[in-house]
């Protein structure tokens, strides 16, 4: 397991940063798709009700997760 920062770029404007904790065979993405809701239309995403409008995956150091 490895601790990452995923940050999520909403479209009202915010920004939220989450400590999350990833399984050795879960990937950014994998854990993206859970925090998240599908639109009714399913194009977009929803984080606690506001659409994500952009997503990042960070090290602990800050360094990107390709």
């Amino acid at each position: 397991m490895r601790v990452i920062v995923i940050v999520l770029y909403l479209m009202s404007g915010d920004m939220v940063k989450l400590p999350v904790t990833l399984a050795t065979d879960q990937s950014c993405n994998d854990k993206f798709i859970e925090l998240v809701q599908p639109t009714e239309v399913g194009t977009s995403v929803l984080y606690k009700g506001v659409e994500v409008w952009a997503v990042s995956c960070h090290k602990g150091t800050g360094e990107w997760i390709r």
